[in-house]
């Protein structure tokens, strides 16, 4: 309903004579834009940005049959740059793997599904990854010139978004887009997939994917 925001989400059912459950990997792919906004006067300026975003995938199958196996990413990613594998193995077997040099498809796969987006200046935090939720924060870590959120220097202050230590007008001072992150100055764009399983007889399930984005203000005042 919030205008920009996109999610898709796509599947491949896996029948497998070996198992004794249905699989499914699931891809969600999508867009919440950054509404990044700048407010303000000459001494005065205020910009608002997106601190985390955050992504739930839910089961919620009234029957509680309809269970997450695995999701991607997984734990803790810094890099610039995240991709990830699930992938089914007849009989059953659901594995995930990091980023490799090689591409293409794993070999001891039956069905595989690859995840990648750029995050620069934030870290993925897979904050759940349990049976009926999957769960992760893309959370702001620092500018490429090496300033957070908790940066401060005696004169200037933070420093965060502050473009030059010499202007003064407030609400133009701010950093450039061209300068920022892609995730603040226009965006996300997830990427995320999971694996379901369900018994042999199950025929529907329902899952729920939730968008959700945490703002801050970073503000810059002349006149104190």
């Amino acid at each position: 309903s919030h205008k920009g925001w996109k999610a898709t989400l796509s599947g491949t059912f896996i029948e497998d004579p070996h198992s004794d459950k249905k699989t499914a990997l699931l891809n969600l792919e999508g867009f919440i834009p950054s509404d990044k906004q700048i407010f303000g006067s000459k001494y005065y300026g205020k910009m608002k940005w997106p601190e985390t975003y955050r992504i739930n995938v839910k089961s919620a199958d009234v029957n509680n049959n309809i269970k997450i196996a695995n999701s991607i990413p997984k734990n803790t990613i810094d890099k610039k740059d995240v991709s990830n594998s699930i992938g089914y193995s007849i009989g059953g077997n659901i594995s995930v793997e990091g980023k490799t040099a090689g591409a293409g498809i794993n070999a001891s796969y039956n069905v595989q599904n690859t995840i990648s987006y750029e995050q620069p200046d934030f870290r993925t935090i897979q904050r759940k990854d349990d049976a009926n939720l999957a769960s992760w924060d893309i959370k702001f870590v620092e500018t490429k010139d090496g300033y957070n959120i908790d940066s401060y220097h005696a004169i200037y202050g933070n420093q965060l978004f502050m473009k030059s230590r010499l202007y003064n007008n407030g609400d133009k001072n701010f950093t450039d887009d061209r300068d920022l992150s892609t995730l603040i100055s226009g965006g996300f764009s997830p990427n995320m997939a999971l694996a379901l399983t369900a018994p042999k007889n199950a025929k529907e399930s329902v899952i729920i994917v939730e968008y959700q984005r945490f703002d801050n203000d970073y503000i810059l005042n002349w006149e104190t």
